[in-house]
């Protein structure tokens, strides 16, 4: 409900400004409260579980760059190879891949934060250089059934759940391996700036929330080994 009222919002806010309507109807309205959903972090075991199966399947590349940088699905779905410096490892983060009806539109990100620039591991990029021997699409990421076509996002999501049964692992969203990049990143004690910077946030609080939930992984790791007499 609250995604519906803001798409109506703020094309409403557009007649309003071309003189259309008067004022704008979506204003004060009351939405319901906004949900987080539960934030799940992959173990190291099953990241491995997951990407075995996923060579197995043929999607290693794919999921081997998400944990190496943490990219929103829109973003990733959306490189293309000229993004990517197969001899420095730099990659620019400048557009996102959306769906609008059954068509995947590549449009700039929503933010100035989300435009950024990535360095690979050596043993990540050496993945890519010989993963760029056997693609000769344009698009890092191309779909199988549309020539000159990026992956559909939902193709990902549906991909990531079947390698997870396939693995035996829990099923998590896609978002939730973005949440096991960042998370990874502060148990290395990385500066948390430096991980804003690398996910893209424009905000700082919004990379805080990942601070909290190691804290409190230390608090119950540290009370299950020391429990109260």
């Amino acid at each position: 409900l609250r995604n519906i009222h803001s798409l109506c919002r703020r094309a409403l806010e557009k007649a309003v400004s071309e003189n259309l309507i008067p004022q704008n109807p979506a204003s004060g309205c009351k939405l319901p409260p906004a949900r987080k959903g539960e934030m799940n972090i992959l173990s190291r075991e099953s990241m491995q579980k997951l990407l075995i199966q996923a060579k197995e399947e043929k999607y290693y590349e794919l999921f081997l760059l998400e944990f190496a940088t943490g990219l929103r699905l829109g973003e990733l779905t959306a490189l293309q190879w000229e993004d990517l410096n197969l001899t420095t490892g730099e990659l620019r983060i400048s557009k996102q891949a959306v769906v609008i009806g059954s068509e995947v539109v590549v449009t700039e990100p929503k933010t100035k934060a989300a435009v950024r620039t990535l360095l690979l591991p050596p043993k990540v990029l050496e993945v890519f250089r010989e993963y760029r021997k056997r693609n000769v699409s344009r698009w890092l990421f191309p779909s199988p059934k549309k020539e000159d076509s990026p992956l559909l996002p939902s193709v990902v999501r549906q991909r990531l759940h079947r390698l997870l049964d396939h693995a035996g692992c829990e099923r998590v969203r896609f978002h939730d391996l973005r949440h096991t990049f960042a998370t990874s990143l502060l148990e290395a004690d990385v500066d948390i700036r430096y991980i804003q910077e690398m996910l893209g946030h424009s905000d700082i609080s919004s990379t805080q929330v990942y601070s909290q939930l190691v804290k409190k992984q230390l608090k119950d790791v540290y009370n299950k080994a020391h429990p109260r007499a």
